[in-house]
């Protein structure tokens, strides 16, 4: 009887196995984790700063040409994201910038699927934001604590997240006289 119980309490491998890129939802950004190291800042848990690189090999072609580009150069550009319990996660993207040799244009990595034009903070860690402020009654700037982020650019990003999902509502002035 106890081997029978033990036999049904085992996990498969399939169904144990960690994932950092699931965990992290970064498979739905398309980033890839090529590193991690820990920073211990302040009196908080400190921030997991996670080296990411692009998944699609696809951009490395000339959109005028279709010729393979080579890497010109490359930089890190960091976004805070949703914090992994009291540890703030920032993703260190590696962006590159290609060169097609035979028709002489140049080209980056495209990162609109991660942010928001200009943006240091991921899709994710806005609504994250907006979901703490509106549901748990925490302030923007506790929130920016959490992220390890500033308060304006966390400010902002809520207040413009909110009020596209607020004016993109038909039923907002449902029950208004």
């Amino acid at each position: 009887m106890i081997e029978k119980v033990n036999e049904t309490a085992r996990l498969g491998i399939e169904s144990s196995a960690f994932d950092g890129r699931v965990l992290l939802g970064l498979d739905r950004l398309g980033l890839n984790p090529v590193s991690q190291r820990h920073v211990v800042s302040g009196s908080r848990a400190g921030v997991w700063l996670i080296g990411c690189e692009l998944a699609d090999e696809t951009v490395r072609y000339c959109r005028d040409c279709g010729a393979m580009g080579r890497v010109r150069s490359s930089w890190r550009r960091r976004f805070a994201h949703t914090p992994v319990g009291q540890h703030a996660v920032h993703l260190m993207v590696r962006v590159r910038r290609y060169e097609c040799v035979a028709c002489a244009c140049s080209w980056t990595d495209d990162l609109t699927r991660i942010a928001d034009e200009g943006r240091r903070l991921t899709d994710a860690a806005v609504w994250w934001a907006a979901a703490e402020v509106v549901l748990k009654s925490k302030s923007v700037l506790a929130c920016a604590r959490d992220l390890h982020c500033s308060w304006g650019a966390l400010n902002r990003a809520v207040l413009e997240k909110g009020m596209d999902v607020l004016v993109a509502d038909p039923r907002r002035l449902d029950g208004v006289e």
